[in-house]
């Protein structure tokens, strides 16, 4: 038994029916899962034996005094987790978007693991796919897994060569707990609370020295962006829409060649930037002040949990919407994330992570409460969400099936009604979007304006730069001593 943390607790507390937070993992295959089903399910059980956060339930302590704890589930049944959909013909990437909407839109149930997956055929009509091809879509729980974490699980299930694997020994085993019973947990909450009052100490130090390291780091920092509110920032619905749009590293590497200093992280989130900036200025919805992204960014190993993978860092950075060109956009990216990593390296962990843990659950699930109840009154901190997670290198297969496409969805937050998803497989970089379907009524739209924002960054560094050529003064004054002259004669003619 093991006691959940205070970061995935906070998820657990701000989900509501309206608004699930799991991330899914989406992966289209080559081939029919009809024969391989078997294999698919035992690829799982061998992916859940590295990972036992995978077989565990949820235990909430009474009253909500404490934060719930994993227990291995001694019902666990792999089965249970596992479902098989097929779209309706002709399968096409619209029905597909439909459906993983649709997955988006359910919350997972917590009376299991928090996890599940769908086999989906019937993929026929998907450009770009062979025909009778499958997908499987992991969705996992926050407070299980972050996209990373999710990520490695799926790694796991894959081979490298087109082989299906032999049964894992470690999948079947289940170990037995025995549950305390409601006098224990509250015994264990009373401990803990006490406990967070007298280490409370060490937050007020921790909030102190970082306001006088901040301080000191002002004067050679710019202003963070102030956040402009615009329609995707209002509190999602229950309703989901899907897309994605997908680039080639190999364009993306060119380009950022061009400008000095610059990453392959600049020139997406410059794209991204770009493509808000579109789709708003064609609604007339466009504010004068750039809109604001959040981008969590993954710790080093020694500070993550194995099994939980949280990924509590976060950069706030300015997408540079206010500006026109793609080339000065890109330009100001790079400048803006140097900035955000100088002012804090690790995104605000230690504060985010001593807090989670040193607030009373019950204030924190309060706390929660409220700031969903207020809704678009709390002051807005970002417009919009971007994660990113780096995949395989390698062809990868599954149950024998060779892996042709590879994207995540993340969950949408309080006041954020509009994520994207940034993964790499080879050299196919995609980008995934979950929004909110009042805000985003039309997706089709966006991604159009994701690859008009693309097609406009390539045109600009294509374009030759102007080449000024000094001429000198002596030759100067000639040109001009010969151009009255000339002058004159044309006025005595005449």
């Amino acid at each position: 038994m093991e006691q959940v943390s205070g970061i995935s607790s906070s998820f657990l507390a701000i989900e509501r029916p309206d608004m699930p937070m799991a991330i899914s993992s989406v992966a289209i295959y080559k081939g029919q899962p009809d024969d391989s089903f078997p294999a698919i399910r035992q690829a799982f059980l061998n992916g859940i034996a590295h990972y036992p956060i995978f077989r565990r339930r949820l235990l909430n302590v009474p009253g909500r005094l404490d934060h719930p704890y994993w227990i291995e589930d001694p019902d666990f049944d792999v089965d249970c987790h596992l479902r098989r959909l097929a779209l309706p013909q002709p399968g096409n990437w619209h029905q597909f978007n439909l459906q993983l909407a649709r997955l988006q839109s359910t919350p997972i149930h917590r009376d299991r693991p928090l996890w599940q997956a769908f086999i989906i055929e019937g993929l026929n009509g998907l450009s770009g796919i062979p025909k009778g091809s499958f997908a499987v879509v992991m969705r996992a729980h926050r407070a299980v897994a972050d996209a990373g974490a999710l990520n490695d699980m799926m790694m796991r299930m894959h081979t490298l060569e087109p082989v299906t694997e032999s049964k894992n020994a470690r999948a079947e085993m289940c170990v037995r707990e025995n549950v305390p019973v409601a006098g224990q947990l509250l015994m264990n909450a009373l401990r803990n609370n006490g406990r967070r009052v007298w280490q409370s100490r060490s937050l007020w130090r921790l909030g102190y020295s970082r306001y006088r390291q901040q301080r000191h780091q002002a004067l050679d920092m710019p202003e963070l962006p102030a956040v402009s509110v615009t329609r995707f920032n209002r509190v999602p619905s229950s309703y989901r829409v899907v897309s994605h749009y997908s680039l080639d590293r190999r364009e993306c590497e060119t380009l950022r060649r061009h400008v000095a200093g610059s990453s392959l992280c600049d020139v997406l989130l410059a794209v991204i930037g770009g493509a808000l900036r579109l789709y708003l200025d064609r609604k007339g919805e466009l504010p004068e002040q750039g809109l604001v992204a959040g981008c969590p960014q993954r710790l080093p190993r020694e500070l993550q949990s194995r099994e939980q993978g949280e990924q509590p860092g976060l950069l706030r950075l300015g997408l540079h919407t206010d500006y026109a060109s793609p080339l000065k956009r890109l330009r100001a990216m790079q400048q803006e994330t140097l900035a955000a990593r100088a002012r804090d390296p690790e995104g605000g962990f230690a504060l985010m992570n001593q807090t989670s843990e040193l607030v009373p659950p019950l204030l924190l699930n309060l706390g929660a409460s409220s700031y969903l109840r207020m809704g678009k009154r709390t002051r807005q901190i970002y417009n919009t969400f971007i994660t990113g997670i780096r995949g395989s290198d390698v062809p990868l297969y599954f149950a024998g099936a060779e892996m042709l496409k590879s994207f995540s969805l993340a969950p949408l937050l309080p006041g954020c009604s509009l994520v994207h998803s940034v993964s790499r497989w080879g050299d196919d970089i995609t980008i995934g979007i979950n929004a909110c379907r009042e805000a985003l009524p039309d997706p089709d739209v966006y991604i159009a304006c994701l690859a008009d924002a693309w097609e406009e960054l390539q045109a600009s560094i294509a374009q030759p730069p102007r080449v000024e050529v000094k001429v000198p003064e002596a030759a100067l004054r000639k040109s001009a001593a010969a151009q009255g002259e000339h002058i004159r004669a044309v006025a005595e003619s005449a």
